[in-house]
Order: structure tokens, then C-alpha cells, then sequence
């Protein structure tokens, strides 16, 4: 679709991208799939990191790499044992990783934490590695630099924030409007992609299209949703794979499916444990109404 000044507005449908989604292929194997890194956590909160991991692998990563340090491989190692794992202790190990690794695409965010190495380690990242999916701590790292932060963002990026991370990365824009109304206003100082978690979702491309997601559920409002979200972000995009936005797009709907199949009760891992189940509903097209 061309760049214009006037915006698509639709409402979220496996329509708009089942012909894109990444499905295994017979003579697919798992580094064809997709070489998934994901920036491991703080050691209180490594538990964000390995719902983000295992999400990406199970949504249908082939490969998932935790980037970890010394105070978390071991961790990591004995409660994801199927995922791989990179032990990097310093910026200089973490742009060598970056220039050898082989990455289709990279998730930063989920239980990072806020210090000025975060901050650093973010805009690396961005700067390297082309498809890059920007959640929480990642993203409210820059509220005291956001001209650098809108800097680095570009078509092939996508940030995930909820309503209050949105306000804190772009504060200018007013908190009283609808949430369509915000992204417009946030595409005028990125030209990216983004995701606005909340009731309704809704995702921006960076060439002005916004799609409305109506298929949820108040069950996903819940510690570790967000986490599990962005896992199946990042597994979807890259150079072979979807593009942010309809990626966005996937993820959010199929979110959504597992919460209204699930019910009440909802917690993170469930949403995980739902995926095959998900997969094979939108497979055979028979969706959670």
C-alpha cells in the first residue's frame, strides 16, 4: 500500500494477513524458521525473558537464543533447557555476538530493567540488527533522551507499549483522545510501527495503515501477557517471514483467540499452552467468535 496523508482504518482479522503467516513448510528446517535472539532479563526478573523465549518457540521459531550474563546462564540453563543461550558480560562481547551472530530478529524489553547499560545496549542493537521488537524497559530507557530513541526507530522496527509506557515515550501528546488518535500522533515523530496494548489494541505501520483489534479478552489483563505477546512478535517478523505491522497484527489477534478460548482464570503460561490449539483453529478457519 502507498504512503499517504490519509489513514486506513480497519478492524483486525486473520483476512488481512493469513496469506503472510509463517507457517512450517515440509521442506522447511528450524534455521529456516527463523534464528530468534531475545536480550535475557535481570536475574530478579528472568522470569519475563523465558515467557518471551518459549512464546517465540512455540508460536514457531526454529531457533531461540537467550542473550544472558554469568548471574543468569545457569538459571536459564536449568529452566529452558531447550532454548539456546549466549553468556555476554560487556559491551564488547554483545557487538562481537552482533557481527558474528546469524539473526533473523531480536526481542529487547521484557524484564531488561532501567539503567544507562540498557539504554546503550538498546541502541546497539537497533543499530545492528535490522527486524528489532522494542518492549517495556527498552523502551522507557530513553524517556530522558527521545530524540535519540524516535532517531533509531524505522520501518522494520515495531515497539509494544501499554497506555502508560505510550505516555512516557511520547509525553507531548495528549492523554485525553482516543488511542487511534494517539498513534496518529505518534507516527508524525517515528517512522515506525507500533503496538498500543489495551482493551482494543490497536497497531500503526509506518505507512499509515491502523488496525483496530476487537478479538480479546479482559483475561489478558495480567502479569506476563505482554511478555508472552511480544514472544510471538518477534518470532513472526524477518527478512522471509512478516513484516512488523502485519506481524503485529497476527500476534495480537491469536493473543486474543487463546484468551477467549481459555476463559476465565487466564494466567501467562496458559496463553503459551494454548498456541497449538490456536494454530490448528486458524488453520482449519474455525476461529473463537
Amino acid at each position: 500500500m502507498q504512503n499517504t496523508h490519509r489513514y486506513k482504518i480497519t478492524k483486525n482479522s486473520p483476512d488481512l494477513w493469513i496469506d503472510k503467516f509463517p507457517w512450517k513448510k515440509l521442506s522447511g528446517h528450524k534455521y529456516s524458521r527463523g534464528r530468534v535472539v531475545v536480550y535475557g532479563g535481570k536475574k530478579e526478573l528472568v522470569g519475563a525473558t523465558i515467557l518471551s523465549s518459549l512464546a517465540a518457540l512455540k508460536i514457531g521459531a526454529g531457533s531461540v537464543k537467550i542473550v544472558c550474563t554469568k548471574n543468569t546462564i545457569h538459571t536459564y540453563s536449568v529452566k529452558f533447557p531447550s532454548v539456546l543461550k549466549a553468556e555476554i558480560n560487556n559491551i564488547d562481547e554483545l557487538k562481537k555476538f552482533l557481527k558474528e551472530e546469524k539473526i533473523t530478529s531480536i526481542l529487547i524489553g521484557p524484564g531488561a530493567g532501567l539503567s544507562k547499560k540498557i539504554k546503550e545496549i538498546t541502541k546497539l542493537i537497533l543499530e545492528k540488527v535490522k527486524y528489532v521488537v522494542l518492549d517495556a524497559d527498552a523502551l522507557i530507557c530513553f524517556k530522558n533522551d527521545l530524540k535519540l530513541l524516535y532517531s533509531l526507530l524505522d520501518k522494520n522496527k515495531i515497539i509494544t507499549p501499554h497506555i502508560a509506557e505510550f505516555h512516557k515515550i511520547f509525553p507531548q501528546i495528549k492523554k485525553n483522545i482516543t488511542n487511534i488518535e494517539k498513534v496518529k500522533e505518534a507516527r508524525k515523530l517515528i517512522n515506525s510501527n507500533i503496538v498500543l496494548k489495551g482493551a482494543n489494541t490497536v497497531i500503526l505501520s509506518y505507512d499509515k495503515r491502523i488496525v483496530v483489534n476487537h478479538h480479546s479478552s479482559p483475561e489478558l489483563a495480567v502479569i506476563g501477557s505482554g511478555d508472552v505477546l511480544s514472544g510471538f512478535l518477534v518470532s513472526m517478523i524477518g527478512e522471509k517471514k512478516m513484516n512488523p505491522f502485519l506481524a503485529g497484527c497476527a500476534a495480537v489477534w491469536l493473543h486474543g483467540d487463546i484468551a477467549k478460548k481459555y476463559g476465565k482464570g487466564l494466567i501467562s503460561e496458559d496463553i503459551i499452552k494454548g498456541i497449538p490449539a490456536a494454530l490448528e483453529r486458524l488453520n482449519d478457519g474455525n476461529f473463537v467468535k
